[in-house]
């Protein structure tokens, strides 16, 4: 990327930070207090009491507040969570008071016990930060730091320490925060985040055996038949990422480290093959009815359901308005399916991409390179995965047989699938299976303990491609142990950037980052541009987090009721009806804002796996993901609000018929000629 260039996104991410309109107190008020409640506060005030009833909650809000329904439905939403019966015993009493710098709530249970959250922004003996613009400093600071710098590790670790700092209004305090509590206590001693880690390692390191038995060589050998070009390479590395629906971190690491070897051949850039891996693997998981996603995006909202309704007729062909059930989740969600518009179509750009065998932008160039000069890695580039992996080979003289790294990886995809609907079954949490088979595969998907099933998936898969290597006689016990051990040396880098990724999660968190965000751009408008405007929310909050999951956390269990009160004052759009686009809005936003993010740990992964330079991968996806983006908005939600939810498949073709005409007008073919003339370069 050119100086200039760099710094005009500096400026332009400046200029948002600072076009950042004023947060909603009173709505900023009811996030950060209805958190409170849930997390803590409810818990509190019960403690000892009886378990299987939960009192209604009494709100006074000073100065007065129209929410108090809304805090009153945390109540029956912390109830329903924790299997008790709402609205049973003396009331509790919740006291708000709320002013421009902060605000102070105390819960009072039915024996007199109370427990208080005091936040302000002034840090006066306060007991908590209150979310103002400045919790959007850290994201900001780092992401424009990696921009001007390319240096993404500083950056974030910098962007850490500032966000500490804020919290914690000292230097010193700052610096034992970030070491003592989130990295330590949020992020060492989170058991999902220990597992993910786990995860990588040893997929890694099965990776690195499979590498040195000459199995990874073998599959390429066999894919080779098929893929003998430039687009046929492509056209496997998509086939794969599809292949492994229920996992995105599965699906980026498999994807790029076998794909590689046979891209790099085929001159196909390390840039490209980050967007293919990046580009499918959260897309595909995350409209799958069977992945590790669905059971996390149907979490989010399935407990709003309940406090509103949708309209069912009778024989008789009588409407009335019947009330949603918990259960009814996972099949919201499947009605959310023709509306997640950003997955569908960034899919099909990949497919339109290869294709039409064109690119634009920055991946025009690099692409390029690798026809033209066979450099799949750029002269400046820091590849996140190190040359000791990808010269990891069989012994001389070996068999090069491809199942000694085809069996390691069904059994990883198998092995992983199994475990999770395994653990699901058998998890005394996931209630009976009397209902029908998506309340039931709901029920199993909600109780998978996906991250640990991919951990014994993984450590499968290592000692079986341990054993093919070891009983073929193709290595030795030493040389397996060299051979994945090495594999973890091109890891650390990587590894590091995770860690620090998930702390801005945890800094962004105790600043209220995303609250904020919602906080400000909670204003009145109308019905039609719910989706939208949260589909850029989400977008927003994702990109400057790096976790479309905690985008989902936040925004999801607030747009249920807001979305289904707006649609029910819309001629067009029943309550129902918007609702369900609003969630797929969210959950689409969440993803685009994920994939343009240079901290987020999908996109951290896609590199590591495609061995690509981290901000080049950044840099050349971001184009394509925004033209994803525009036409989701302009051919997906805006006409489905404005005119009808039943057009869905008419905006899937026109949005198709907009991207082809961008590919051929805008886009080049890599293999041609380099030359400035649009003419002579199509």
């Amino acid at each position: 990327m050119g100086g200039t260039l760099r710094y005009l996104l500096a400026l332009g991410f400046a200029a948002v930070y600072f076009l950042v309109p004023e947060p909603d107190h009173e709505y900023l008020t009811y996030l950060k207090t209805r958190s409170w409640l849930r997390d803590t506060a409810f818990a509190e005030v019960l403690a000892g009491g009886p378990t299987e009833a939960m009192p209604p909650m009494e709100v006074a809000v000073t100065p007065p507040s129209q929410r108090h329904a809304e805090y009153a439905r945390a109540a029956r939403e912390w109830a329903r969570e924790q299997g008790r019966t709402p609205d049973v015993g003396p009331p509790l009493a919740l006291r708000v008071a709320i002013d421009e710098g902060g605000f102070r709530a105390e819960l009072a249970g039915p024996s007199g016990a109370a427990t208080t959250a005091e936040l302000d922004v002034r840090r006066d003996g306060s007991t908590g930060y209150y979310p103002n613009r400045n919790s959007l400093l850290p994201a900001f600071v780092a992401i424009v730091l990696a921009i001007l710098t390319a240096q993404v590790i500083p950056s974030l670790l910098i962007g850490c320490l500032l966000g500490a700092w804020l919290f914690t209004g000292a230097i010193g305090a700052a610096v034992s925060h970030f070491v003592s509590q989130t990295v330590w206590a949020q992020t060492f001693n989170e058991d999902f985040n220990l597992r993910i880690m786990g995860f990588v390692v040893l997929l890694f390191m099965a990776v690195g055996v499979m590498a040195r038995s000459g199995g990874l060589q073998g599959m390429v050998e066999v894919v080779r038949r098929y893929a003998r070009g430039p687009i046929s390479s492509q056209v496997c590395s998509f086939i794969i990422g599809v292949l492994i629906f229920f996992d995105d971190y599965s699906n980026c690491i498999i994807t790029g480290t076998t794909m590689r070897p046979l891209t790099d051949r085929n001159r196909v850039s390390r840039e490209k093959l980050a967007y293919l891996v990046d580009s499918t693997a959260a897309p595909i998981a995350g409209i799958s009815i069977v992945s590790t996603w669905v059971a996390y995006e149907v979490s989010m909202f399935k407990d709003q359901l309940p406090e509103v309704t949708r309209r069912v007729a009778d024989a008789a062909g009588n409407v009335t308005e019947v009330a949603y059930k918990a259960s009814e989740g996972f099949s919201v969600f499947v009605q959310t399916l023709p509306y997640r518009f950003y997955c569908i179509f960034t899919l099909l750009l990949v497919v339109l991409t290869i294709l039409l065998g064109r690119d634009f932008g920055p991946m025009l160039r690099a692409e390029r390179r690798a026809r033209h000069d066979g450099k799949p890695v750029a002269d400046d580039a820091k590849p996140m995965v190190s040359r000791g992996f990808s010269e990891l080979q069989a012994p001389e003289g070996a068999p090069i047989r491809g199942r000694n790294a085809f069996v390691p990886v069904v059994l990883l995809v198998l092995g992983a699938i199994g475990l999770m609907l395994y653990f699901g079954y058998t998890s005394p949490d996931r209630g009976p299976l009397d209902g029908s088979l998506g309340d039931g595969l709901r029920k199993i998907l909600n109780n998978a303990q996906s991250e640990l099933a991919l951990v014994w998936a993984s450590g499968a898969a290592l000692f079986v491609a341990a054993a093919l290597a070891l009983g073929q006689r193709i290595l030795t016990l030493g040389q397996v142990a060299h051979s994945a051990v090495r594999s973890l040396t091109s890891l650390i880098f990587a590894l590091v950037i995770l860690v620090l990724a998930w702390c801005m999660g945890h800094i962004c968190a105790d600043l209220g980052t995303a609250q904020m965000l919602t906080a400000a751009f909670q204003r009145a408008f109308e019905p039609w541009l719910l989706p939208i405007l949260m589909f850029l929310l989400a977008a927003l909050v994702s990109f400057s987090t790096g976790t479309s999951y905690g985008t989902m956390a936040i925004l999801l269990p607030n747009v249920v009721v807001l979305a289904h009160s707006m649609g029910e004052t819309d001629p067009t759009l029943s309550g129902s009806g918007l609702m369900i686009l609003t969630i797929g809005a969210v959950l689409e936003g969440s993803i685009f804002g994920d994939h343009c993010s240079p901290i987020s740990d999908t996109t951290v992964l896609s590199s590591v796996a495609s061995g690509s330079d981290h901000l080049h991968h950044v840099q050349t996806q971001a184009p394509y993901a925004v033209l994803v983006m525009v036409v989701a908005m302009v051919c997906g939600y805006l006409p489905m609000a404005l005119i009808s939810r039943d057009l869905w498949p008419v905006s899937l073709g026109l949005g198709v018929l907009i991207m082809a005409a961008w590919l051929l007008l805008v886009g080049r073919r890599p293999g041609d000629a380099r030359a400035e003339n649009p003419a002579s370069a199509a």
